[in-house]
């Protein structure tokens, strides 16, 4: 059976000490990758990555680390000084993105350790769909005080981009991984093989459906409703989910989200909208694993209405 992951990458509390920023006026992002200490295997450090400037309006930095700097954005001074001294771990690498001008253009993601065998032992196989998701954080004043589309002051979680699995590098099969993605992803240098028997590359295939054109990977253009996935009542908390309520059938529920028998107050079925539940996502856990079948992929196709606007 294929699977639908929602994972969670991008800088957050404790990977950046920070989130990445969106602009709530437009729906426009850049997602920061996280900060890693060692250059081996992260070609690019943050003044490195080059964006386009003004991609968010008002915001001339020329490459993410000046991004980080903007008083736009106001990071804390913790998070400036680890990326002057960390590299990107730029992964999920999901095609080049709008806003970046240079990097790699491929459709691929990695996991080693626990979080590999998670995947493993869950059967994410040729087939299924990552739903990457992350906290954003909306650049200052660009909305109107009083405007619904802001009051995220804490932070908002949305879906930001996808990769439909169409073939799995692991130590096995590594001389197969493309010489590219030897070179350009994290996961995909010999070493990383040899040093982590579990590593795992998930590479993308071309098309997400059969029946649409659209790529087997991307970043979604803008941030909108559909891909909201903190609950709107609950902007102090934005960790409380709004899902569609099969989500919450047992056949439904993704992996850290199930409703088990001591945590009976996970989920709580709205009031203001019966076909979704409030759900408390964990502070933990990169991988939420669902079938991907039949009412699961039927939500996931509605992601893509008028995505390339």
């Amino acid at each position: 059976m294929r699977k639908l992951i929602f994972s969670r990458k991008g800088f957050d509390s404790s990977s950046g000490f920070g989130y990445s920023p969106y602009d709530p006026a437009t729906g426009k992002y850049i997602l920061l990758p996280i900060p890693e200490g060692k250059k081996a295997h992260n070609p690019h450090t943050y003044e490195e990555l080059k964006l386009h400037p003004g991609y968010l309006e008002g915001i001339q930095a020329e490459n993410l680390q000046e991004l980080i700097e903007d008083p736009m954005l106001g990071s804390s001074k913790k998070t400036r000084e680890i990326i002057k001294n960390s590299y990107a771990h730029y992964d999920p690498i999901l095609r080049k993105p709008a806003w970046l001008r240079n990097g790699p253009d491929f459709g691929a993601f990695g996991q080693t350790g626990g979080a590999a065998g998670h995947l493993h032992n869950n059967d994410v196989n040729e087939g299924s769909v990552f739903l990457f998701f992350s906290r954003f954080k909306p650049v200052k004043d660009r909305v109107h005080p009083l405007d619904p589309n802001g009051g995220w002051n804490d932070g908002v979680y949305y879906l930001y981009g996808w990769l439909k699995v169409g073939k799995i590098i692991t130590n096995d099969n590594r001389e197969e991984l493309p010489k590219e993605m030897r070179e350009q992803h994290p996961h995909g240098a010999e070493d990383n093989f040899i040093r982590n028997n579990n590593n795992t590359l998930y590479l993308a295939s071309d098309h997400l459906f059969h029946d649409r054109d659209i790529p087997g990977s991307g970043y979604f253009p803008r941030l909108n409703d559909r891909l909201l996935l903190s609950s709107p009542l609950h902007k102090n908390k934005p960790s409380v989910w709004q899902l569609p309520a099969f989500f919450h059938d047992s056949h439904y529920q993704p992996t850290y989200l199930e409703e088990k028998e001591k945590e009976k107050k996970k989920w709580l079925k709205s009031s203001e909208n019966p076909g979704m539940y409030y759900v408390q996502s964990p502070g933990r856990g990169q991988e939420y694993i669902a079938p991907l079948e039949n009412k699961s992929e039927n939500w996931l196709k509605s992601l893509f209405e008028g995505w390339r606007e």
